[in-house]
């Protein structure tokens, strides 16, 4: 669905959303549409300044409302940014769910891991991936999120060494080829460009092939030369 359908689909006659202030009107059941505003607006900010770089002032701006509106969503901005953490798991939750329940073999499974968690970064801002940066959360919510992050790194992990077991990987150290997968995967959220010459499909199964020849125990010969003629 694109800009205008999801518009359409908002309110009778209501147009694209891109601030909060203007255009999202006060109507019964607006809430979520503010949230995902206010969250997308965040994790481009976050991205692109980082957690200290980033404002109440500039959020505010960017949306066209005032600071109390955004507390009515979130304690601070370091409960903003600690929901942008949990909206990140949760999609690498999901990616590593589905991918470990269709994969046939370790390879397999690893493979649709990393499509469908491209994917999702690149198809919404806010289930994009964050650094972690000193005194952004408290001690809580940081040991929270690296607790979870933790979990999916070595549900991932578990993936490879099985990718090994099965023989449709290469032996390697399962540990630093989760850190390669995670860090590619990670650092798309800062190059991704949802205007530019690649859709999310194209990268995500460009990322996957290119990703998993380094570890298969078969790679392909070649790989795609023009991501957006896959």
């Amino acid at each position: 669905m694109n800009d205008s359908q999801k518009g359409k689909s908002l309110a009778k006659g209501a147009k694209k959303r891109t601030s909060w202030g203007e255009d999202v009107d006060s109507s019964k059941g607006m809430r979520g549409e503010r949230e995902r505003l206010l969250f997308e607006t965040a994790a481009k900010l976050f991205n692109s300044h980082g957690f200290h770089g980033t404002s109440m002032s500039q959020l505010t701006s960017e949306l066209g409302l005032t600071k109390g509106a955004i507390y009515y969503y979130v304690t601070d901005k370091s409960d903003l940014l600690y929901k942008l953490h949990l909206k990140s798991i949760e999609a690498t939750q999901r990616a590593n769910t589905r991918g470990i329940a269709e994969g046939r073999n370790g390879l397999e499974r690893v493979k649709l891991i990393i499509r469908y968690y491209v994917e999702a970064l690149t198809r919404s801002q806010t289930e994009t991936f964050i650094l972690l940066e000193k005194g952004a959360l408290n001690e809580e919510q940081t040991r929270d999120i690296k607790k979870r992050r933790k979990q999916l790194e070595n549900e991932l992990r578990d993936q490879i060494v099985t990718g090994f077991e099965d023989g449709s990987m290469t032996s390697c150290d399962p540990k630093l080829a989760t850190f390669n997968l995670v860090g590619a995967m990670a650092w798309v959220s800062k190059w991704y460009d949802p205007e530019g010459e690649w859709n999310p499909e194209q990268v995500a199964q460009s990322m996957a092939d290119m990703l998993i020849r380094s570890i298969a125990a078969k790679p392909v010969d070649a790989l795609t030369t023009d991501v957006s003629k896959v």
